[in-house]
């Protein structure tokens, strides 16, 4: 794991530091706060960046992510077009795979465990704006935390919402918005996402299996 070491607050005025802290602490902050829109503009100078390389720049690829993402594992591979809030508060740890099109709001933490597939076009959002109207046009928003533990596998246009936990090893169905948190183990689907059923070894195919024995045959050969 490669944790970022860069304070990204240090240059934000005393007034952008208050609306910044506010922000990743889940209260309602100023959204529209011009030191938070420069923090926007900075991640997606990075991620566009990332977008337009090539997938032989494997090392331009992973600095880019080094510098966008407060900690990255090994071994991590996303697809064109991702692009994120802020960058800063999300965590992706080792083995993950993210999609085309993937979309994280990360004005609260983001984070992701070890083994955690995405597919296309997801939506992590971890903030929403303030449902009373003179509010939300004057920028006020709150964020809450997304956590998306280790060997999670999202379906295609899954969206999950701010404060949400997704737990170890479950799965998402494809089109799901997720409200609430799913315990670790199941298949959840559906508008709000519900439990569907605990994944079982019933779910196993033999792919393991069968793997591991074509290669013994493989190494008997040598």
């Amino acid at each position: 794991m490669t944790v970022n070491l860069y304070d990204v607050t240090a240059d934000l005025t005393p007034e952008g530091l208050v609306e910044w802290q506010r922000m990743v602490a889940g209260e309602v902050y100023e959204d529209s706060h011009p030191e938070i829109e420069r923090k926007r503009v900075e991640a997606k100078k990075l991620f566009r960046a990332y977008n337009q390389l090539d997938y032989d720049q494997e090392a331009e690829r992973r600095a880019i992510m080094e510098q966008l993402f407060a900690a990255v594992g090994e071994d991590v591979f996303i697809e064109p077009n991702f692009r994120c809030e802020m960058g800063r508060n999300i965590t992706i740890g080792s083995h993950a795979y993210i999609n085309f099109d993937c979309v994280m709001l990360d004005n609260a933490p983001i984070t992701l465990g070890d083994y955690v597939w995405i597919a296309p076009m997801v939506g992590l959002f971890a903030t929403n704006h303030s449902l009373d109207f003179e509010e939300r046009k004057n920028g006020a928003c709150q964020a809450k935390p997304i956590v998306i533990e280790d060997g999670v596998w999202l379906g295609g246009h899954v969206t999950v919402l701010g404060g949400v936990t997704i737990g170890r090893g479950s799965v998402i169905g494809a089109g799901s918005v997720v409200t609430k948190d799913i315990p670790a183990g199941v298949v959840a689907v559906g508008n709000p996402a519900r439990v569907l059923r605990p994944i079982t070894e019933a779910d196993k195919t033999g792919f393991c299996e069968r793997i591991a024995a074509r290669n013994i045959v493989a190494s008997n050969q040598l």
